[in-house]
């Protein structure tokens, strides 16, 4: 029988959190929130205010919560939000608090590529809060997906925005480099099955879609869902990198769409030989190429 106590999902709110609620149907969740303004996706869910990097803010929220859905994460660093002051504190303060709450399961959100090597530091902070999880003394479940697409997304919706106002489509390094984009639904269901199943106790799981695609093949998707096809112009990474320097200080509409740290992170395949995605959703995976509709709607 599932169990019907509120599940606390830091991130509640934001692109996977949401649809993470909305996966999880009419159970009860609490969600932390930043502000009152909740973006509620699910009739049963509650916020509670609180801030990741304030251990104290999170005192109390969640009590009679037996799961916790930890998201909360930065991929862009900017003034005081570090990815050590977001990722690796702001998962120990939600672990300790769960430890203080009783809490009896941590499933973590963490990214495919993680590694424990401060040259490429959002991974490496990836890692040091697995590390947090692991060692909390709660039962613990990590899932690592590949770059996630859906509504709302981040990163296909931001090459989508590229491609549609810039005369040629530039990219960063060679294009070769491979991702295994997933769904956000497919990730969200891949959650709500570790919430409901305990042999995802002290288990990892890689979060891929059905198919390995290079940079230069998910641009083209991209411009064939967008109807266009402007001609691609690849830009030496390092070329990149001094612009992106350059221009940090302006506004972020001004700036290209990549990081430094994100450029560093190219030299990494994002793909899995392992991927548990139809496993734990008991369905093939959605394809990125009929799955990105929502750029045109």
């Amino acid at each position: 029988m599932t169990d019907r106590s509120p599940l606390f999902i830091t991130g509640g709110a934001g692109f996977v959190g949401s649809a993470i609620q909305t996966a999880l149907s009419d159970r009860p969740v609490r969600i932390l929130v930043r502000s009152d303004d909740m973006g509620r996706r699910n009739q049963h869910a509650t916020a509670v205010t609180g801030d990741v990097t304030n251990a104290e803010s999170l005192r109390g929220l969640m009590d009679g919560c037996t799961t916790v859905v930890h998201l909360v994460a930065i991929i862009e660093e900017e003034g005081d939000a570090t990815f050590d002051t977001v990722i690796r504190k702001g998962t120990e303060h939600v672990v300790a608090e769960a430890q203080r709450a009783g809490v009896e399961h941590i499933v973590h959100m963490s990214a495919l590529g993680v590694r424990n090597d401060p040259a490429y530091p959002y991974f490496h902070a990836k890692h040091q809060a697995e590390v947090a999880v692991q060692t909390s003394g709660i039962p613990w479940t990590i899932m690592r997906p590949s770059i996630i697409f859906g509504p709302g997304d981040g990163f296909i919706n931001q090459l989508a925005d590229l491609v549609r106002s810039a005369p040629v489509v530039p990219i960063a390094g060679s294009g070769r480099n491979r991702f295994q984009p997933v769904s956000v639904a497919d990730v969200a269901d891949a959650f709500v099955w570790a919430i409901d199943h305990p042999e995802s106790h002290e288990q990892i799981y890689e979060l891929g879609g059905p198919d390995v695609l290079t940079y230069d093949e998910i641009m083209a998707i991209i411009q064939q869902q967008l109807g266009t096809s402007k001609r691609a112009v690849h830009i030496p990474a390092s070329l990149v990198g001094g612009v992106v320097s350059l221009s940090s200080p302006l506004p972020s509409r001004l700036r290209p769409p990549v990081t430094k740290d994100q450029l560093k992170m190219l030299d990494i395949d994002n793909v899995t030989a392992d991927s548990a995605t139809e496993r734990l959703t008991g369905r093939p995976p959605r394809q990125l190429r009929t799955g990105i509709d929502y750029l045109t709607s």
